[in-house]
């Protein structure tokens, strides 16, 4: 009797432990201020980790943005982690049977926000029936406001290597990234004025496929039209002599251009 006792009482302290453990959850704080509470499904020593919320959510962080882990008390109302996302530095997904696959999709996904630079080179087929032909070195600079919108301004300088004149071209830039996956298209947008041998207002859409290869780098490839408005002085004969009058055309063409940003 007193063993079937010493038996029950032991299955009763089991019981209780378990039931006390059941009332805590594993809180991750992430440096930006926000948490995330839930179950640790795995974690890579010093890389990364992934937590499954009570709602079935999973995310998954480098370890660079984890602040601490601990385990605290279950709070019945979970907060809802998909209210903090901002510029992908959380991942929320639903369904996913491969979690191999869920990590290397997030973790190539890194938050763009931030100083960005590009630079961009190419070749210009014409268009307008004015032998512009050219080859073009662009370069710009500006700010990511999130994972798909830049803003910013450049400069360059544009070879028209049928004319053989050179122009300088000062420019905004507008930048709009179509997703975030590691191959993602775009569209850019460039408007400014064109100093040089030939004078003149500058336009350019651009739309390409951006191709990840690091954290916050990538190669760009596009298809690019541009027009460049073009002045000269046109010279002719008079009664007088010789006489001048300010003339312009605008060169359109279509080109190629393989870009790195970084």
């Amino acid at each position: 009797m007193k063993k079937v006792s010493l038996l029950l009482l032991l299955l009763l302290l089991i019981s209780a432990y378990a039931g006390a453990q059941n009332q805590y959850q594993e809180v991750v704080y992430l440096k930006d201020g926000s948490t995330v509470r839930g179950m640790i499904i795995e974690q890579v020593p010093n890389v990364s980790l992934k937590i499954k919320t009570p709602d079935g959510s999973i995310f998954a962080y480098p370890m660079t943005e984890v602040e601490k882990i601990t385990k605290e008390p279950f709070r019945m109302r979970q907060r809802d982690a998909s209210r903090r996302y901002s510029g992908n530095r959380e991942y929320r997904y639903r369904g996913v049977s491969d979690e191999n696959t869920l990590y290397n999709w997030a973790h190539l996904n890194q938050n763009l926000r931030g100083y960005k630079g590009f630079v961009d080179a190419g070749y210009q087929f014409d268009l307008s029936g004015h032998n512009a032909n050219s080859f073009e070195v662009l370069t710009s600079h500006g700010y990511q406001f999130n994972n798909y919108i830049f803003v910013g301004g450049g400069g360059g300088i544009i070879y028209y290597t049928g004319l053989d004149k050179v122009m300088i071209p000062f420019f905004s830039n507008f930048r709009v990234n179509f997703g975030q996956r590691p191959a993602t298209p775009f569209a850019d947008v460039k408007l400014g004025y064109s100093a040089g041998d030939m004078p003149g207002a500058y336009f350019s859409l651009g739309l390409g496929m951006r191709i990840k290869v690091a954290d916050r780098k990538a190669i760009n490839l596009r298809l690019e039209y541009a027009a460049q408005q073009q002045g000269y002085e046109w010279e002719f004969h008079t009664n007088n002599g010789y006489d001048f009058y300010d003339a312009s055309f605008t060169a359109s063409s279509l080109g190629f251009k393989v870009g790195f940003e970084f």
